[in-house]
């Protein structure tokens, strides 16, 4: 019989179990950790990912608030995402941006219900209003490193942001004020008192007050289009600069309104979609701008000049300031200079026009009536309530009349903004007459704010502080005070004692546009806010002053950007922590000097830059 083999002992069984259990668990675990290794991989890299699409959207979509084609934020997605370390070789990623109208018909493509109808759903529908929408999907194969090993290559992730750029209305005001057309040619930049010769043709020192506008206004045809631009400077480059500005504005979405000021505002056109022929609309009526035309301060009787204290600057004609030419308690005795010799005081006829010496023969005679009538006339100032007004700059009326296109006619969701450019300081304000708002402008003012405490400095307030206040509570008066700014001084509506000014109103017109924020979240007691402040509107506002003439001017104008950054009036951008202003004629915030009209292009174009865009997934 033949021996069998004796089976293995416990021990020699045991040992070669553990070996198989040692090498399953070996490979198990091998896995697990190349599982956890690869998996912390693919997060790190989908995070990457993820931040890096979000920026790549922004992108797009401050392309598209520039008016940049749809292969432009492609390739500046594609750029983002290379910032990021992103591998865009097609091999590695799939990069897909839509926006909803590709086609530029104005309305949602209707593909993107069927091939992408995530998008879709955010795009605006038939009969809405157009909007900026970028949507920006990557799909990133993410190579596996221990896990390649059992044959699992690489994993795809994807993600997707959409990124919006605010439609903006756009409100763009100028001063049309007749010194526009002062700019000095030699030596360039130069103030009118050392200038040697003005760029605009005609316009010197000896003109300069009784200049002729019409030399150099546009020229337009029957139909009102330019066939000759402007050649009033710096008024030319302003313009070409706002053409510019324009073509910033994206067709379909932006929309944009004209405002010009001198003695009052002029509401050029309200707001327009750019869309159709509007562009050239738009830009047309830019370009058709024409300068006031002030009354010819040389012209005035020589006395009157020498007695300004005397003269109402915001209407010569009218010696008491009722708002009417006859001054029936101011007798005088008429001489062929319109001087009372024996009283000392200016002296007119109150059925003629004769506050100047319209012919220039040094003394009046029924002539001068007829060309002031005729002056009237050619200018198309007749209707006005102060024709021969000596100041025509009215911050504070285009101000007023931008933030009311906004408030009346702005999309919510759209950005606001008021771009406002003026070459020198306030001189007027609205009037009851212009601006019928018996709460705003008194009847009792008929010039509006240039009152007789003003008349003999042309209605120019230089002392800036303190700040004063007339607003009027009519169903409690003994608490019309408490919504007055901060450090300001309230006073009574009267426009004999009045010390409420032009200056007073333009800061005003700002407020009321513009400041959003009246307490310190932090500090309640802050004194320098006032809780019961009316509040303005969500307004960005940009202001230019040009010229060597905006020195009086540029404290007001600054003011109206530091409101307009943040509708805060304390948070300056211009005055540093110990509240130090910035030096004069320099550009600060979203305030921006321009020395001369050449520098107003680039000044527009960082101004299109700075509306800002959100992301909204």
């Amino acid at each position: 019989m033949t021996p069998q083999p004796l089976p293995p002992s416990p021990s020699k069984r045991s040992r070669g179990q553990v070996l198989v259990i040692f090498a399953v668990s070996l490979l198990a675990l091998l896995f697990f950790v190349g599982l956890a290794v690869d998996a912390g991989v693919a997060y790190v890299s989908y995070g990457q990912l993820k931040r890096a699409v979000d920026a790549a959207a922004v992108a797009a979509a401050n392309n598209f608030k520039r008016g940049a084609r749809y292969e432009e934020m492609v390739a500046a997605s594609l750029e983002v995402l290379k910032a990021h370390n992103i591998d865009t070789s097609p091999s590695v990623l799939d990069l897909n941006v839509l926006i909803c109208d590709r086609d530029g018909d104005n309305t949602t493509d209707a593909s993107l219900e069927t091939e992408h109808p995530q998008f879709f759903a955010l795009c605006p529908k038939p009969g809405e209003t157009q909007r900026k929408l970028v949507w920006v999907e990557a799909r990133q194969r993410t190579p596996f490193y221990f896990l390649s090993l059992l044959g699992f290559n690489n994993i795809s992730l994807s993600t997707n942001s959409t990124a919006e750029a605010a439609a903006v209305e756009l409100v763009l005001v100028i001063d049309t004020s007749e010194s526009m057309a002062s700019e000095c040619a030699d030596p360039k930049g130069a103030d009118y008192f050392n200038c040697n010769v003005f760029k605009t043709t005609g316009y010197g020192k000896s003109t300069s007050s009784d200049y002729d506008p019409s030399l150099c206004n546009p020229v337009t045809d029957a139909a009102g289009n330019v066939i000759q631009k402007s050649t009033c400077y710096p008024l030319r480059d302003a313009l070409d600069a706002a053409e510019k500005l324009v073509d910033t504005l994206y067709e379909g979405y932006d929309r944009i309104s004209l405002v010009t000021f001198d003695t009052e505002a002029h509401k050029v056109f309200d707001l327009m979609p750019l869309v159709g022929g509007n562009r050239a609309t738009v830009i047309n009526k830019i370009q058709s701008i024409k300068l006031h035309d002030d009354a010819p301060y040389a012209r005035m009787w020589p006395e009157w000049r020498n007695h300004l204290n005397l003269v109402n600057t915001a209407n010569p004609e009218d010696r008491d300031g009722d708002g009417a030419d006859a001054d029936p308690l101011l007798p005088c005795t008429l001489d062929d200079n319109r001087w009372d010799e024996a009283k000392g005081i200016p002296c007119d006829d109150d059925t003629m026009l004769d506050a100047f010496d319209w012919d220039k023969d040094g003394k009046f005679t029924p002539n001068d009536d007829t060309v002031a009538r005729q002056w009237l006339a050619d200018t198309g100032y007749g209707s006005y309530l102060n024709p021969f007004s000596l100041v025509s700059t009215c911050t504070g009326c285009g101000m007023r009349q931008a933030s009311e296109i906004l408030k009346a006619q702005g999309r919510p969701g759209a950005v606001w903004v008021i771009v406002f450019l003026s070459d020198g300081a306030v001189n007027m304000s609205d009037t009851y007459r212009t601006f019928s708002d018996p709460d705003r402008i008194p009847a009792s003012f008929p010039y509006g704010f240039c009152t007789k405490k003003y008349w003999s400095v042309f209605c120019t307030d230089k002392d800036f502080s303190p700040r004063y206040c007339i607003d009027y509570n009519k169903t409690t008066p003994s608490d019309s005070s408490k919504t007055c700014p901060p450090g300001s001084t309230w006073e009574l509506r009267n426009p004999l004692t009045s010390n409420y000014s032009p200056y007073d109103y333009a800061l005003d017109m700002t407020d009321e546009a513009a400041l959003t924020v009246v307490r310190n979240a932090a500090n309640l007691t802050d004194p320098r806010y006032n809780p019961n402040e009316p509040l303005g509107n969500d307004i960005a506002i940009y202001t230019i002053g040009l010229g060597p003439a905006i020195s009086y001017g540029e404290d007001l104008l600054r003011y109206m950007a530091a409101v307009g950054d943040d509708g805060d009036r304390v948070t300056d951008q211009c005055k540093n922590s110990l509240g130090v202003p910035a030096p004069k004629k320099t550009s600060c915030g979203q305030y921006y000097y321009a020395a001369v009209g050449d520098d107003l292009l680039p000044i527009f174009d960082n101004i299109a830059s700075r509306i800002y865009t959100k992301i909204t997934h």
